[in-house]
């Protein structure tokens, strides 16, 4: 690879949005739409009061026509958007309305055109360009929604036969000016979204391993009892702990004992499905919560997890490790604390390391009962 090409990539990467915010930014695209759409779609129709001001009959019929078909569109747009992608409902917002105000400006100037400089529908691509800055889309999006409003202006432009006037420059200038203001601040508002996004995650993941931490799976078990409670499926809880982790510090340092943690953490997520939250809980101790599943889901899942950490080689600088680890599993009672249900699953962890480590237990009642 060259230094030029792994420059590029250097600045794809920087420029690309994280995974964690990509929902955060559809949810709040989508949001917006929604929620303009249809006021919009009640201005548009307002406005015909005033068109009917100052256009003859003629022009009001055509003019209100091209309103309540505009307007339809945005309703639909704000009944419909719900099931489309956040990027295809805005594009569809952004250039309902400059095609429909751009056609409408050249109906008018080709059938009336002493009507046409009356109203003031040549405004419409600088106030879609306004629009575009209430998204938090990067500069090359909003530059590229652009095209919009710029498809708007150009047919009422060539439709009154304005292009080689000066107003028209004036035009062009101004929208172009518009349009760099709103893509700056499209891009503002994307990076504070990703920049609220990280701290987010910041708050809720632990540092070393990437996994959720104490207070995140705390949450996350208050809401897998309320489901359960609610009699909304199953859920069952793994407490792991690595065997003997003090002599891996002891003798190669904490260095090496946060890679140990963290190689065992990468083999713990792999075996996770999307439903499933694990959490280093402290220490080397580690907790998973498995949403939907039964207890012999969760002993085979723990096994599984058993079987992989047993068999990593951790390259930690002066050394290739391995190590175990002891799971203890209890399914979540609807009609027990969460407290009750995670010393059930500590007093099976300890019963595994009493029996010799590098196994998995359930708790005795769970076992009992399966």
């Amino acid at each position: 690879m060259t230094e030029e090409t792994a420059h590029r990539r250097v600045i794809r990467a920087r420029a690309a949005l994280p995974a964690t915010c990509v929902a955060h930014q559809q949810a709040l695209i989508r949001s917006r739409v929604l929620a303009l759409a249809p006021a919009l779609a009640v201005l548009t129709l307002a406005w015909i009061g005033l068109d009917a001001l100052v256009l003859p009959q003629a022009a009001l019929l055509l003019a209100a026509a091209g309103r309540v078909v505009i307007a339809a569109g945005l309703f639909a747009l704000a009944t419909l958007g719900r099931r489309l992608p956040s990027q295809v409902v805005l594009r569809l917002f952004v250039w309902l309305q400059a095609l429909g105000f751009g056609l409408m400006q050249a109906l008018l100037a080709k059938h009336h055109p002493s009507s046409a400089a009356a109203i003031s529908y040549g405004l419409a691509p600088f106030v879609i360009a306004a629009q575009i800055a209430l998204f938090p889309v990067s500069w090359p999006q909003a530059l590229r929604l652009g095209a919009a409003p710029v498809a708007a202006l150009v047919i009422g432009l060539v439709a009154t036969h304005m292009p080689a006037r000066a107003a028209a420059w004036s035009d062009a200038l101004l929208l172009a000016l518009l349009l760099g203001m709103a893509a700056w601040i499209c891009e503002a508002q994307l990076r504070l979204l990703v920049g609220l996004s990280a701290a987010r995650d910041d708050a809720s993941h632990d540092a070393l391993t990437g996994l959720a931490n104490r207070r995140a799976a705390l949450e996350r078990l208050a809401v897998e009892r309320g489901r359960i409670a609610r009699g909304h499926g199953a859920a069952t809880v793994l407490m792991l702990d690595l065997d003997r982790f003090k002599q891996v510090n002891d003798r190669y340092g904490h260095a090496a004992g946060d890679r140990v943690l963290q190689a065992v953490a990468e083999a713990i997520e792999a075996e996770l499905r999307g439903c499933d939250l694990g959490a280093r809980f402290g220490g080397e101790e580690f907790l998973l919560i498995l949403a939907e599943s039964s207890l012999e889901d969760a002993m085979r899942a723990a096994e599984r997890i058993r079987r992989r950490v047993a068999a990593l080689a951790i390259d930690v600088g002066t050394a290739t490790l391995s190590v175990t680890i002891s799971i203890g599993v209890a399914r979540l009672r609807a009609d027990a604390a969460i407290e009750d249900d995670l010393a059930r699953a500590d007093a099976a962890l300890y019963r595994a390391k009493t029996d010799g480590r590098d196994r998995c237990v359930a708790a005795p009642a769970d076992a009992d009962a399966a």
